[in-house]
């Protein structure tokens, strides 16, 4: 148990912190010291102006407990990956790319929706990283991973709407821009849908290199004559 002695009145620090806390601890700068007082206060339940009466020292410890805190995790039930759907992997990869504090509620709701510690859902959400990261690499061809990219394409700006609307243009291609199907290709299960893209991708692929080299035969043939 730890507690923050503030002129002689004790406060028993918080476990754990639920996920609404969480978030909005999230908002704070925790290398300002003018903000110490207001993330305490939000953490115990009361009036700012109380510690700002306390110790830079007392401040210290405290603020270094609640990075702990907000950096805890614990291993928690979560959903078998193996049985996500093609639209929930697409909405999770669009809340991953636009930031997992926007959208942590959204997120676990496909993956765990009873949760309510922060340390829970925070290890829920690694595990979920490490399966797309997964996933990424097992279908590298199809993402087109193994491309060479611009040494000098920053790839820090990340256009999401972008993202989003290639994700959407996926499916409309595979619903054959029939917007009636759009929700049997978005509810069918994840690897199959994959698979059936990278196999479609694999064939395309073959098909142009076909008709380059038949190409390249025409106009060697043209040119001997």
């Amino acid at each position: 148990m730890v507690k923050l002695t503030i002129q002689g009145k004790a406060y028993e620090m918080p476990k754990r912190l639920s996920i609404e806390q969480w978030r909005a601890l999230l908002k704070f700068d925790y290398h300002s010291v003018e903000d110490w007082p207001k993330i305490m206060a939000l953490i115990l339940e009361e009036e700012v102006e109380v510690f700002k009466k306390a110790t830079v020292e007392s401040l210290t410890l405290a603020i270094s407990f609640v990075i702990a805190l907000m950096n805890q995790r614990t291993e928690s039930k979560v959903r078998d990956f193996n049985t996500i759907l093609f639209g929930e992997f697409v909405d999770l990869d669009i809340y991953v790319v636009q930031g997992i504090e926007k959208h942590i509620e959204d997120m676990l709701a496909i993956l765990s929706p009873d949760l309510y510690w922060s340390d829970e859902a925070l290890w829920v959400l690694d595990q979920y990283q490490q399966f797309r990261i997964h996933t990424y690499r097992q279908y590298s061809g199809l993402f087109g991973l193994n491309e060479p990219r611009d040494d000098d394409e920053d790839l820090e700006e990340i256009d999401t709407k972008k993202i989003a609307k290639g994700w959407y243009r996926v499916i409309v291609d595979l619903a054959e821009n029939d917007v009636l199907r759009i929700d049997d290709i978005t509810e069918q299960p994840l690897k199959k849908i994959l698979n059936f893209m990278a196999l479609k991708k694999e064939k395309q692929m073959e098909e142009n290199f076909k008709q380059l080299q038949q190409k390249r035969q025409h106009d060697l043939s043209r040119n001997r004559k």
